[in-house]
């Protein structure tokens, strides 16, 4: 079954909307965790340009992941991404997300961890090493379950559906923090 153009573009705009869901609360994390420090040490003007600047790079986050997720569809045979790209690509972007959550966060993993459990910071390195490696295995055994199983499509087809409009007042924030840069690099 061939996909027609809007319903490989709808497929990649819920693909950026799960890209987007992860990046953007990230940033949010990040914010709202430097926000003491922030209140203290800066002028408003200040936090308004480094939350603006924090949804800019959201935004070009998402998007590369989108256009990646998009090569790789021309790449691949149409069965293995292309057909089902919604649900494929939103495998791809959560299975990249831990990843990179876990990449991000290893070392106050591994400090909770050694505070945790009475074990050696080599071994917490290795248990973060092997949870990045089990994300690495996640990735094939989920796209073959979407291939296979039609159910897990669905679910993550509407769950996409549902996060494209929860995305939307990020992407608003996004081109309004750029319109902020903008008039701050002028004026």
């Amino acid at each position: 079954m061939k996909l027609s153009r809007n319903e490989y573009l709808s497929g990649l705009t819920r693909v950026f909307s799960s890209a987007a869901f992860f990046a953007y609360n990230w940033s949010l994390l990040i914010f709202f965790w430097d926000l003491p420090f922030l209140l203290l040490e800066w002028k408003i003007t200040q936090i308004i340009l480094y939350s603006a600047y924090q949804f800019i790079f959201s935004l070009m986050g998402s998007l590369s992941v989108t256009i990646f997720i998009a090569i790789l569809g021309l790449i691949f045979p149409a069965k293995y991404l292309r057909q089902n790209i919604a649900s494929t690509g939103t495998a791809l972007v959560v299975a990249f997300s831990l990843n990179s959550i876990i990449y991000k966060g290893r070392y106050t993993i591994i400090f909770w961890l050694i505070s945790i459990l009475p074990i050696n910071p080599s071994i917490a390195g290795q248990i973060i090493l092997n949870t990045w490696v089990v994300c690495l295995i996640i990735l094939p055994v989920s796209m073959v379950m979407i291939a296979k199983n039609r159910k897990v499509e669905r679910v993550l087809n509407h769950f996409t559906e549902d996060l494209s409009v929860l995305v939307l007042p990020y992407v608003i924030l996004s081109l309004l923090g750029i319109l902020f840069v903008i008039l701050m690099k002028v004026f």
